[in-house]
């Protein structure tokens, strides 16, 4: 038996003579330590798990380089890649839904003034056989100007909802503004047999806006759209508002008469009502394109009324104007840019941002204007019918030396027309800038030159305004020339070649050329009338009208433009635009009227002949919405699919 047997041989049957709380320690020792075993496995997996980890990690970490580094290659063969390349870390926009803070602008916008003074009366009791005539003249003017503005506010923003507080400025073109004299505005003609009348009612004057104070209540659409209403304060002036009664009254072998008078309401500043709402949408995230509309109404302006009267040869002629509280509104569209201090970011965050959406924005080559669009909106037209030449004046008294008078002008008249236009096309872009094609067509846009009665016939507006000349002595010159007709008017479509630019993601700026179709028709001429009276020979009156009649007549012109559109969504935007259509209208010969004579020491000749070709200009401010439906040069190719 060798050494170790007998040693373990020993050991158990000391063990076994051991009590036994002995052996209960030792047992537990012996779990203790198998528990500690236990644990050394344990903490021998996890080093084991966090190496992989670490491996995992570094094997993630490369993947992250070499996918940066395959990025940094494509991005360097893109069209944008040295400029990419070299942009720094974009800012964090903290609210893209942000429209709050203080903000200044300044834009332009095209307004129309419209006065409302009642209605007068001209009225002829005649001495003789015959029907009293009692005709009620209208006493309303309209004028388009464009004006510019600028103008400052504060947005109070919670989440989507914002509401502020807004000052502007307006200035720029006014109404030119007299007060007449005289037989205005040149409607001549025999009122009653053996009775020549020249002269009507007629109204004048402005009021213009100066300015607003309104509260400004708005939501946020979209990160780039945010719509808003506005109501408060405006502030404008008078200037020479009234209306004019006067006509000349000749009867021989009675002394001519000639009255005049004028309802006047005094200048005075104003202070009216504004409501208006609009959109706005954003260029870059502090520079704002906003388009709006504007209504304000004044009632502090009052006229005196003005009555005129004249018995000559037993026929009374009375011309009455009335003492009214004129109405008076101002409706405007206008654009203005904006930039507003965004209260989320910090002016050198902001100007990094906006720098890059002018500059490296990538998104500005990503082909995000082209495609196939269709849209439509509003047109206001304005037409100008005109003549280069065709009226002569002259007046000439022998007792001083030369011609006293002479002019020698062309014949205008204006026209204008609000109405609607549906528009298709197509842009095809290349890196920031694109090209494209459309055509359009236009609804309502038909307009008339009025001239519901001529010379030959009592009253009404046949004519335009009578100058009455008061440099001689003792004399009376009341002469009038103008263009005359019942014609239409109307563009009806165009096609044009369109080119732009795109100025952020956001923001694009175009031009465009092409031909412009329209149509013509009505009647077209001239027409002549005055007085000239020289005591004591008989006094010198007349009127006298020539027209054609033409059937409607298809115009081809060209047309010019330019414009702004925003991007309200991806695929929705919004286009601001000036169109400027000329066209030439050629037809047959009209001929012309002429009134004059001489009595005593002087000679009158006057003559207005209508020419065979006339321009036909039409300056159109239109307001579209844009939706793009199809994108070839895109990944998202159809926008309305999924």
């Amino acid at each position: 038996m060798s050494k170790i047997a007998v040693f373990s041989a020993v050991a158990v049957f000391a063990f076994s003579a051991l009590p036994a709380s002995a052996q209960t320690v030792d047992n537990t020792a012996a779990q203790l330590a198998a528990l500690k075993a236990k644990e050394a496995a344990s903490q021998a997996e996890i080093s084991v798990l966090r190496q992989k980890i670490k491996s995992l990690e570094a094997s993630r970490r490369a993947d992250q380089k070499a996918f940066e580094a395959s990025a940094a290659a494509a991005q360097a063969s893109s069209p944008a890649g040295s400029a990419m390349a070299a942009l720094p870390s974009a800012p964090v926009v903290a609210n893209p839904l942000s429209w709050g803070g203080f903000y200044f602008g300044a834009g332009y916008g095209r307004e129309k003034k419209s006065l409302d003074q009642g209605t007068a009366y001209q009225t002829l009791t005649p001495g003789g056989p015959g029907l009293a005539t009692n005709e009620p003249i209208p006493l309303q003017n309209t004028n388009h100007l464009n004006r510019g503005h600028v103008l400052a506010g504060y947005l109070w923003q919670y989440e989507r909802f914002l509401l502020g507080a807004e000052g502007d400025f307006s200035f720029g073109d006014r109404v030119p503004t007299s007060i007449p004299f005289g037989p205005e505005p040149g409607s001549c003609g025999v009122g009653s047999t053996g009775n020549f009348v020249c002269g009507t009612p007629t109204s004048f004057g402005s009021v213009e806006t100066m300015g607003h104070l309104r509260a400004v209540a708005g939501v946020a659409i979209t990160p780039n759209l945010m719509a808003f209403v506005s109501g408060g304060a405006a502030f404008g002036r008078s200037d020479n508002v009234g209306s004019h009664v006067g006509f000349f009254m000749a009867n021989s072998p009675s002394m001519p008469v000639l009255v005049t008078g004028n309802s006047l309401a005094p200048n005075k500043s104003l202070v009216g009502t504004s409501i208006g709402g609009g959109i706005q949408v954003k260029a870059s995230q502090n520079l704002v394109a906003r388009l709006e509309y504007l209504k304000d109404t004044y009632d502090g302006v009052v006229t005196s009324g003005a009555a005129v009267q004249a018995n000559l040869g037993g026929d009374l002629v009375t011309m009455t104007s009335p003492s009214e509280k004129v109405k008076v509104t101002n409706e405007t569209i206008r654009a203005s840019l904006i930039y507003r201090f965004d209260p989320d970011m910090s002016p050198s965050a902001a100007a990094a941002l906006g720098w890059q959406s002018f500059t490296t924005d990538p998104a500005l080559y990503a082909n995000t204007w082209a495609g196939f669009y269709v849209g439509g909106g509003i047109t206001q037209n304005n037409y100008r019918v005109s003549q280069d030449s065709g009226m002569t004046l002259t007046i000439d008294d022998s007792t001083t030396p030369g011609v006293d008078v002479s002019r020698r002008e062309g014949f205008a008249r204006t026209m204008d027309r609000t109405g609607d236009h549906l528009l298709l096309g197509y842009r095809a872009q290349l890196h920031r800038f694109w090209l494209g094609v459309e055509g359009d067509f236009e609804f309502n846009s038909l307009s008339s030159l009025m001239s519901s009665k001529s010379p030959g016939q009592f009253g009404g507006p046949g004519g335009g305004n009578m100058t009455c000349y008061l440099q001689f002595t003792n004399t009376t010159h009341c002469l009038g020339l103008s263009m005359q007709g019942n014609l239409s008017v109307e563009t009806k479509n165009h096609l044009r070649l369109m080119a732009g630019f795109v100025i952020t993601p956001q923001l694009s700026g175009f031009f465009s050329i092409g031909k412009s179709y329209g149509v013509v028709a009505g009647s077209l001429g001239t027409s002549a009338g005055g007085i000239v009276s020289v005591p004591p020979s008989a006094p010198l009156v007349g009127a006298a009208t020539v027209t054609r009649t033409f059937a409607p007549e298809n115009l081809i012109g060209n047309t010019i433009g330019g414009g702004f559109e925003f991007k309200a969504t991806e695929d929705l935007s919004i286009r601001g635009e000036y169109l400027r259509d000329t066209y030439s209208w050629k037809h047959r010969p009209i001929g012309g009227a002429g009134f004059g004579g001489t009595i005593g020491t002087v000679t009158t000749n006057s003559f207005a002949a209508a020419a065979s070709e006339h321009q036909i200009v039409n300056e159109a401010y239109r307001v579209s919405l844009v939706y793009r439906f199809l994108n070839p040069q895109s990944n998202r190719f159809c926008s309305f699919c999924w």
